[in-house]
């Protein structure tokens, strides 16, 4: 109690002898308080497929998507991260080996680090562990990104659009999935949504160019396709299935470069 009046009589001094000036005095004390933390680059939770490594002062996850790798933050579950353990403990022959594992996930490369942690590129908080890379045919987003895929087939039917100069439909993934294309007709762009094993593309907008009736039949029944909610699959041979209610579209991996 002394500690607190003497604090007040202090204050009370420090007021007086300013005057006028009381009111800089008080926006001074304010602006050298803390900062609000600045919006940090945090990606919202999606898919990957990547490599888990655990061990004494090992507890990383290392995505397929790109060369950097995470440490798992500590506001991640009690369940989440025993399910981690257990993995890493049945798949692995020796400390410190990593297994491939599928999981959703945010990543944080803004918040202060020490310790371990310190030493890798960002926090990743995981959400959800979807189990091994080889015991989940679940499509991620780094499977999709940085990926181009040219339409084969629609029910089974081969395309022969391309041996006839003609425009194929196309998907082209870039960052955060954006992804643009051409219906074969028509060029489009949008933003690509993964839910379980749904794939749609939200606010899809595309040009409006005439094209021969072939060619706009071809272009209406993959809009019908891309808008929907349609079931999304991805076979070893890289080959990209959407399926809608009506339309099974098969498309296969021709990235710009090798």
């Amino acid at each position: 109690m002394n500690r607190q009046i003497a604090r007040a009589l202090q204050y009370l001094v420090v007021t007086i002898s300013l005057g006028g000036c009381e009111l800089s005095a008080t926006n001074a004390t304010s602006s050298s308080a803390p900062a609000e933390a600045p919006a940090s680059d945090i990606v919202p939770p999606i898919r990957y497929r990547g490599q888990y490594t655990l061990g004494h002062e090992v507890n990383v996850f290392c995505p397929a998507i790109n060369s950097q790798c995470y440490w798992l933050s500590s506001a991640i579950g009690k369940e989440i991260r025993e399910t981690l353990r257990k993995l890493a403990s049945a798949n692995t022959s020796r400390p410190y080996d990593s297994s491939c594992v599928l999981i959703e996930a945010a990543i944080d490369r803004e918040s202060p680090r020490d310790g371990f942690s310190a030493d890798y590129d960002g926090l990743i908080t995981v959400s959800k562990v979807w189990g091994l890379c080889g015991e989940t045919q679940m499509v991620t987003q780094g499977d999709l990104q940085h990926h181009r895929w040219v339409l084969q087939s629609i029910n089974g039917l081969a395309l022969h659009d391309a041996a006839a100069g003609k425009p194929v439909p196309e998907l082209d993934f870039g960052e955060l999935m954006h992804v643009s294309g051409s219906t074969g007709c028509n060029r489009f762009s949008g933003h690509a949504v993964l839910s379980d094993n749904r794939f749609q593309i939200e606010q899809l907008a595309s040009t409006r160019m005439a094209c021969p009736p072939e060619q706009m039949d071809l272009e209406a029944k993959v809009l019908s396709v891309l808008r929907s909610r349609s079931v999304i699959q991805l076979n070893s041979e890289k080959r990209l299935s959407l399926e809608s209610d009506d339309f099974l579209l098969v498309f296969n991996l021709r990235d710009w470069v090798d």
